[in-house]
């Protein structure tokens, strides 16, 4: 049976794979910050079978892609919003390409 931190990180994965923003997540679970579900949801990544991993990792890097384009077509947001968005974005994608 998986420790409480275990089912933490695989609701998250589960949470995540739908679309749902980390902030949401860590909100709706009681984690205390967003970065605390990006280390859940990593953490629940490695836990899968390489082929899996693959599949989940290529989803995310899909799903990055698809917000950074929304994000960069948004001209109601201030330019340096939009920067400082996208380079939250770009660690994002460092995460998800460091654990590959």
């Amino acid at each position: 049976m998986p420790d409480s931190s275990e089912a933490v990180d695989t609701e998250v994965l589960r949470m995540r794979s739908t679309g749902m923003a980390f902030a949401r997540i860590s909100r709706e679970l009681g984690l205390e910050r967003p970065v605390d579900a990006q280390m859940a949801f990593q953490r629940s990544v490695r836990r899968l079978p390489d082929p899996d991993q693959g599949r989940v990792r290529q989803e995310e890097t899909s799903r990055l892609d698809r917000l950074a384009a929304r994000v960069s077509a948004d001209t109601t947001r201030p330019p340096d919003d939009r920067a400082r968005r996208l380079a939250a974005i770009d660690r994002l994608r460092i995460l998800v390409a460091e654990e590959a």
